[in-house]
């Protein structure tokens, strides 16, 4: 009976320790960062200021930075990132002038019938949309190799793009432009009196605004 009680502690014994051992490489391989569901990220300290930053307005052009998934070859990555910059160029300009035609309209006295900020801002957005995607030049690019959410390696890119800012003031004066013929063409085909006066004020704001451009204060 001895020889197999020993037998029996011995086995018991490699097992535990097979267990042990299995556990600790499972454990292990879990930190991993190129396994499924884990992300291997680049060393953010090593990217340029512009990336995270970007450069103010600068001898009559404005800089907008793009940033792409990870992509499996550099050319999508690139061309993600340049998309991308040109969404933040647009988003970015109608947001401005939402906001300058809202505190403007509000100035005048006129009231979100009359001139809808939210509107003109998604107007403007059209406008300034074949604007930039045709004249916003990418002048900086920076890579970066990082894992995606499956555990392939892949490229990030950043891009600093620029634009003149005359390109934004030009899309401005068409949709003023745009918005002073629609409300000529109201102001004529009104029913009333009321609505004809707030045709012709909603023209001259419109008139007003395209003076003023895009970027005056």
């Amino acid at each position: 009976l001895k020889p197999i009680k020993e037998t029996f502690a011995m086995n018991s014994f490699k097992i535990l320790f097979l267990l042990f051992i299995s556990t600790a490489l499972i454990g292990c391989g879990s930190k991993d960062p190129s396994a499924p569901g884990e992300r291997e990220a680049a060393d953010v300290s090593e990217r340029p200021e512009w990336t995270m930053n970007e450069p103010e307005e600068d001898e009559g052009k404005m800089f907008f930075v793009g940033i792409s998934a990870v992509h499996a070859s550099e050319q999508n990555a690139r061309d993600d990132a340049r998309s991308n910059s040109v969404r933040a160029a647009i988003s970015y300009m109608g947001t401005m002038a939402k906001s300058k035609i809202e505190t403007a309209s509000t100035s005048y006295g006129l009231s979100s019938e009359v001139v809808d900020p939210t509107t003109s801002g998604r107007q403007y957005e059209k406008q300034v949309s074949a604007n930039v995607t045709r004249r916003l030049k990418a002048s900086k690019w920076y890579m970066e190799r990082e894992t995606d959410a499956s555990g392939k390696k892949g490229y990030k890119y950043f891009v600093l793009a620029q634009i003149p800012t005359q390109e934004f003031d030009n899309a401005f004066k068409q949709t003023a432009q745009q918005n002073i013929d629609d409300a000529k063409k109201r102001a004529k085909e009104a029913a009333t009196a009321q609505a004809k006066d707030q045709a012709e004020k909603a023209a001259d704001f419109w008139k007003n605004m395209k003076e003023q451009g895009m970027l005056s204060e």
